[in-house]
């Protein structure tokens, strides 16, 4: 069954239908754009569209598909196509696929537009309060949920570990940082609520998952003294009170934790990435440019931000995969480049090739286990994103000795 827009979206396109007003409006569709499933990356395209109204005056709605309409004054057209047509840009250029989108002059062309939106059995007004009474409770409800179980002493359940590993020539591979997650899956599961397939519920949580993986480093983790990394959105960094929810974590700790920003956030809106990045350093964290397409690793513009690390996406498609991995070491340094999402040994074959001693992934996991006696191995451990397939993570006996021989160990 098709997801219903909630009650004020539905409420509001009912007036707008049956009493037009002087608005401006952008639809924008975001069914055509990779990764649109992810919470961080759509809450940067919202942000970003809404940052070219400046100080005016906006209604947003997040719809399913995803989409998002930006109500605005009637004088906003351009800024709203503006916006628009700059992110499509954005997009494209970073291999992210495509944005379509559509103005409307609500004054003249509110039943159009309201006709793009909702399925017909919506349009009619009585539809639309019918709809409306009966969402925004359980969507709440859903909301508290997860807030409940972020909150709850039992987070550490829901966090995985990822190893960034240093495989360096005639060394045992050592585990240079862990990457923390809340494993989306198993809080579906554990839950009973698709946050991935309600627009709105699915933009309120990645806010909460960010504060959550922040209290659960204050509480659960105070003990570890690894160096962590947690990904984190700028929207968060920048709230007046994310200085006071970092302070609570202890100095020493913050000094070995890592935020790692989506790269998109640098191409929708450096300055403020660079904000975000000196209120780190100014609470003593570490950033890093996390989701960097291979194609971009040699333009990608990173402004007066120096991450500590930039992880560049591994797609066994990519095309010249080997010689732009060679020109990212040379650009950002052996210790500073990990090549991530590696599955499969091609990734570590390519990587290494390359210069690539920083690795992250199931291939990289496997590798050293495969290099250490079954005494010494540590254990499997699963990133966030791949929870799902956690069977997947044991290492085959062929496998293991094709990755050994690639590292030096077989």
């Amino acid at each position: 069954m098709s997801q219903m827009p909630g009650h004020a979206v539905l409420t509001r396109l009912g007036a707008l239908r049956e009493t037009p007003e002087p608005l401006a409006a952008l639809l924008v569709d975001l069914r055509g754009v990779e990764h649109a499933d992810d919470p961080h990356f759509v809450r940067t395209l919202d942000h970003y569209l809404e940052s070219w109204l400046g100080t005016r005056k906006r209604e947003m709605f997040r719809l399913p598909g995803p989409r998002l309409l930006i109500l605005a004054p009637a004088d906003a057209p351009a800024l709203l196509r503006g916006s628009a047509e700059a992110l499509g840009g954005v997009l494209r250029h970073h291999g992210f696929g495509q944005l379509a989108f559509t103005v409307y002059d609500v004054a003249t062309e509110a039943v159009r537009m309201v006709g793009d939106i909702l399925p017909p059995d919506l349009i009619a007004r009585a539809g639309v309060l019918a709809t409306a009474a009966r969402v925004p409770t359980a969507a709440l409800g859903d909301l508290l949920e997860v807030e409940r179980a972020l909150q709850g002493a039992d987070l550490g359940s829901l966090v995985r570990e990822q190893p960034i590993w240093s495989f360096v020539a005639g060394g045992e591979p050592e585990p240079v940082r862990v990457e923390l997650a809340v494993a989306i899956d198993e809080l579906e599961a554990r839950l009973g609520v698709p946050l991935r397939r309600n627009s709105w519920l699915r933009h309120e949580a990645a806010a909460l998952m960010d504060r959550g993986l922040l209290r659960h480093l204050r509480i659960d983790r105070a003990a570890d003294d690894r160096r962590l990394a947690i990904d984190l959105h700028t929207g968060t960094i920048l709230d007046d009170d994310f200085p006071a929810i970092a302070r609570a974590i202890p100095g020493e700790q913050r000094e070995r934790l890592t935020a790692e920003l989506a790269c998109w956030e640098f191409g929708l809106s450096l300055p403020r990435v660079e904000a975000a990045a000196a209120r780190l350093a100014d609470l003593g964290m570490a950033v890093a440019a996390d989701h960097v397409p291979l194609e971009t690793l040699a333009t990608l513009d990173l402004g007066a931000v120096t991450p500590t690390y930039v992880k560049a996406l591994w797609r066994p498609d990519a095309p010249d995969a080997g010689a732009r991995l060679a020109d990212g070491v040379r650009r950002f340094g052996v210790d500073r480049l990990v090549l991530w999402r590696c599955d499969t040994p091609d990734a570590l074959e390519t990587g290494r090739a390359a210069g690539v001693i920083l690795f992250q992934g199931h291939a990289a996991d496997t590798a050293t286990r495969a290099t250490r006696p079954p005494s010494e191995a540590p254990p499997a451990t699963v990133g966030a994103e791949e929870a799902d397939s956690a069977a997947e993570t044991a290492a085959e006996p062929a496998v293991a000795g094709l990755l050994g021989r690639l590292f030096g160990r077989g």
